[in-house]
């Protein structure tokens, strides 16, 4: 019998893991505890090949739901699931987690880029040595009005904050001029 995957649902379980050992602290039993005091426990052979087979594995039962060990994790699943479906489910789970992994790295990747690109304040020495030089007005038009500082070869392409690479520019000018080389 096949169920519809669209109704089924697999959650992560939140299992805690109790080891018991024999008298010279050999592993003998392990002992997984779900919820309201409900445990299902392993001998030695059934830890070691927990997984090995790259199968899901039923562990155990909590009302209408079933335990599975499936992709290295626990999974609680609506009972009836079939280890094919656990295992498809899982399988989804975890690939949309890598997704979103290599997303958010993207994402911080670009921040980092974003941050490093921020450039610092001109040096007050390279201002007043441009301002000395274009005599405190617009090297193009001659204004006086709404001064600014641009970079001939602008920044985002590589130009440097030297005195050589920084002139001054009006407002309306450097809006016209943009991040062209001119």
């Amino acid at each position: 019998m096949r169920t519809i995957l669209t109704r089924m649902s697999l959650q992560r379980a939140n299992v805690r893991i109790e080891e018991r050992r024999g008298f010279f602290g050999a592993l003998k039993e392990v002992r997984l505890w779900f919820s309201r005091g409900e445990h299902v426990a392993l001998n030695r052979e059934a830890w070691d090949a927990l997984g090995r087979s790259g199968e899901p594995v039923a562990l155990g039962e909590d009302g209408g739901r079933r335990l599975w060990y499936a992709e290295g994790g626990y999974y609680w699943a609506e009972d009836g699931m079939d280890a094919e479906a656990v295992a498809l489910l899982a399988w989804d789970r975890e690939r949309r987690q890598d997704a979103r992994l290599d997303r958010l790295r993207k994402i911080r990747a670009a921040e980092e880029d974003a941050e490093r690109g921020r450039r610092e304040r001109l040096p007050d020495e390279v201002r007043a040595a441009v301002w000395h030089r274009d005599e405190g007005r617009c090297v193009r038009c001659g204004s006086e009005q709404e001064l600014q500082f641009d970079h001939v070869i602008p920044f985002s392409r590589g130009g440097s904050n030297a005195v050589e690479n920084i002139q001054i520019l009006c407002g309306p000018c450097n809006r016209a001029k943009g991040d062209s080389i001119v």
